[in-house]
């Protein structure tokens, strides 16, 4: 069964795949690769050998085996020629199985080039303040801001420290403390520990709840460029989003520096292409200012998809997905 498992795995990897979903139905089970934002049929699998493969795979990630009956997520380590982290999670479904995805991460964040991202690079060298990346699950704002990360620790030479949930990828020379609520590691606490060890840019993995929300605001008002994620569907969301979990206006105003709403995108060249709409001080205090409305010069991720169709970089389709 390890060898159907790699098998799987290794033609996965091999493909680019970022994820891979195991689906049942009545009889049998599909498994799908996701491939550049598509999904797109790999094999098909009989229910006796997916359910040994399944407790392979719950095995090795910590599972509890025995249980079918409630959702499941753990994560492992992979090797094939890189290291590779896998987090299966399983779903239970009204036929009495289970259906699972694994997610492929590399386990060492890769320095990739991004174009057209020297604005955000040149906001690192604040002292002080907030960067939210936003955008759906997909969007690669873990991978910018990673990128960020980089830039910080290399060409500025800063000391950087990450709060992360769990840690997605491993970072040279960067402090990276991964959540573990069971052992009392909160980002609460956590964040109170890294401010006492002198941190010039701290990472903060995702802003969930008002909690975390108001960490994140305090730190990047005490001195510290703080980067987090948010998820939001364009820029004035997140504000939008931040408010609602009890951020005030002011708070918002005074700290945040940059709003990055994000898509990566398929070209008609089948590559990957980093798309996003930026807010800066002066567009979120028109924000405020105006009842919400924004400036009429801001250039939003419609108008630069757009722009991207006509110059033929897009099709129509991918316009239609991915517009806000």
């Amino acid at each position: 069964m390890q060898f159907l498992l790699d098998t799987v795995l290794q033609h996965a990897l091999s493909e680019g795949a970022s994820d891979i979903h195991f689906i049942p139905s009545s009889d049998h089970v599909e498994v799908k690769l996701r491939v550049n934002d598509q999904l797109s049929l790999y094999d098909s699998l009989n229910l006796e050998t997916y359910q040994r493969l399944l407790t392979l795979l719950k095995f090795q990630a910590g599972l509890d085996v025995s249980s079918r009956h409630r959702a499941q997520s753990g994560r492992y380590i992979y090797h094939f020629k890189d290291l590779y982290y896998l987090r299966v999670s399983t779903l239970p479904i009204n036929l009495g199985n289970e259906s699972c995805v694994i997610r492929i991460t590399p386990q060492y964040f890769q320095n990739i080039a991004l174009e057209n991202t020297e604005d955000i690079c040149s906001l690192m060298e604040k002292k002080q303040g907030l960067i939210l990346f936003s955008g759906p699950t997909g969007a690669g704002k873990s991978t910018l801001m990673y990128q960020m990360v980089l830039y910080a620790k290399q060409t500025l030479n800063l000391n950087v420290i990450t709060i992360e949930d769990p840690v997605e990828r491993l970072i040279n020379g960067v402090t990276q403390i991964s959540v573990n609520e069971k052992a009392d590691i909160t980002y609460n606490a956590s964040l109170k520990a890294i401010l006492r060890c002198d941190p010039d840019v701290i990472l903060i993995g995702e802003i969930r709840d008002a909690s975390i929300a108001h960490d994140v605001i305090q730190a990047s008002l005490s001195g510290h460029l703080v980067l987090t994620t948010i998820h939001a569907n364009d820029c004035q969301g997140v504000l939008l989003r931040l408010i609602e979990m009890g951020v005030s206006k002011q708070d918002l105003l005074q700290a945040t520096n940059l709003i990055v709403n994000q898509r990566l995108v398929t070209t008609t060249e089948q590559k990957r292409e980093l798309v996003y709409e930026t807010m800066l001080h002066n567009d979120i205090q028109h924000f405020f200012e105006h009842n919400f409305q924004l400036p009429e010069s801001f250039s939003s991720l419609s108008d630069k998809l757009n722009l991207l169709k006509e110059q033929g970089v897009i099709d129509a389709a991918t316009y239609r997905k991915y517009r806000t």
